[in-house]
């Protein structure tokens, strides 16, 4: 797996070489708002430097993402915490004192059976 990761990184960093030496001539000005303007710098700096910022927005997006998920899952452990102990309560119960709590006889039904 390692071997695989590094062989991996090593065609990416070749490839990203290689771009950029067939990118170096045409230069690029990148005009901003009100008159702006930054470069000449070559094309693939350019493109580099948007492909960095898109990992960046990515990351905190996928890092925000994660916060919430880690809240749910906070959440849920306590929901299933109070289930486990709800769960035992009534496991100690004896049959009897099971079927008194959760199917006790409304007042008014007694007086219908007799």
């Amino acid at each position: 797996m390692v071997t695989l990761r590094f062989i991996l990184g090593l065609v990416l960093l070749i490839f990203l070489v290689t771009f950029a030496m067939e990118n170096m001539e045409p230069a690029v000005t990148l005009h901003y708002y009100f008159g702006y303007q930054l470069g000449p710098y070559p094309l693939f700096l350019a493109l580099l430097s948007a492909a960095v910022a898109g990992m960046i927005i990515a990351m905190i997006f996928s890092v925000v993402e994660q916060f919430r998920l880690r809240a749910i899952i906070r959440r849920q452990k306590r929901q299933l915490a109070a289930l486990k102990k709800e769960m035992q309560e009534y496991q100690q119960l004896l049959p009897e004192q099971f079927i008194e709590k959760n199917l006790s006889v409304p007042q008014g039904a007694e007086k219908e059976r007799a």
